[in-house]
């Protein structure tokens, strides 16, 4: 059974495919145990290839369908009302002319390193606060699978779309 980190593993492997699993856990706030779970239930699950001890590959069809259509339903995140924090979902990255807010508010989440108020959403990988500073690419993939978890409609299209576009244009 997959659980909440495990899709920020997938998506930082499909940006960094022959990092490490400390450098993995270092930029996901995990430990390289639970680094190293979370590739083998991938593994497991078909959506990652092992190609050695040190190296994983995403399947990039799979996750595409995995990322668009399952996670939302698998990993529904909590939200609390008014928190201080970093953007998330379409807020994230800019695309201000779409509603990428609940109740009037932005997708946040919560952390002392932002400066934004909104609706807090539960990350789903520790250190996702602290990646817009560290690793843009990641970051925006997580705010775009917010996107997918908490957004509406028009919200989730849009998120598919760049999603996709994201993923099949990474190095493998």
């Amino acid at each position: 059974m997959l659980r909440p980190a495990d899709v920020g593993v997938l998506l930082y492997l499909s940006v960094h495919p022959r990092e490490s699993f400390a450098a993995m856990a270092e930029m996901l706030g995990i430990s390289k145990s639970t680094a190293h779970g979370s590739v083998q239930r991938l593994v497991q699950s078909r959506l990652v290839s092992r190609v050695s001890d040190a190296m994983a590959l995403v399947a990039i069809g799979p996750t595409l369908a995995f990322v668009r259509h399952g996670v939302p339903y698998v990993f529904v995140p909590k939200t609390v009302p008014r928190a201080r924090g970093v953007k998330t979902g379409l807020g994230a990255l800019g695309m201000t002319s779409f509603r990428a807010e609940v109740d009037g508010a932005p997708l946040v989440w919560a952390s002392t390193l932002g400066d934004s108020f909104g609706v807090g959403v539960e990350p789903l990988v520790p250190a996702a606060p602290d990646l817009p500073h560290r690793d843009r690419r990641l970051y925006e993939l997580l705010a775009l699978v917010d996107a997918l978890r908490v957004g509406d409609a028009r919200e989730r299209e849009i998120a598919r779309r760049e999603i996709g576009l994201a993923l099949e244009h990474l190095p493998q």
